[in-house]
């Protein structure tokens, strides 16, 4: 009984150190990649409660919610408004590789996501 109380407890640390290493960020992370790699033009107003969602997250990196913004503001490509920001974002050495995956195919996207950039969102999951 008492191995398997030990293996229990073992298994809820490691799930518990995954989540806490995965973190927050993964969460918008994963949000912001599906809403990109399903979209069409611009996303629906339910995708944009969700970006809004991020944007308000205090607990959110800069980085994720100036992301999530920008796709608020996406209208067949990104504004213009957006663009010094994200070229920021992706040249950034502090900003997740995720992160500067994203900004770097939202500074492309012309109407939707490319095949190889639907790929990347995908791995992103």
């Amino acid at each position: 009984m008492m191995k398997i109380l030990g293996l229990s407890l073992a298994l809820l640390m490691t799930f518990a150190n995954h989540s806490a290493i995965a973190g927050k960020g993964h969460t918008e992370i994963k949000t912001m990649s599906s809403i990109l790699a399903g979209l069409n033009h611009y996303p629906s107003s339910t995708e944009k409660t969700q970006l809004k969602t991020i944007v308000d997250d205090s607990h959110a990196s800069a980085h994720a919610r100036t992301l999530a913004q920008a796709m608020i503001n996406l209208d067949h490509s990104i504004s213009d408004a957006d663009k010094p920001k994200l070229k920021n974002i992706a040249k950034d050495e502090k900003a997740s590789e995720n992160e500067r995956d994203l900004a770097n195919i939202l500074i492309n996207l012309n109407h939707k996501a490319s095949a190889a950039d639907k790929h990347k969102l995908h791995g992103m999951h």
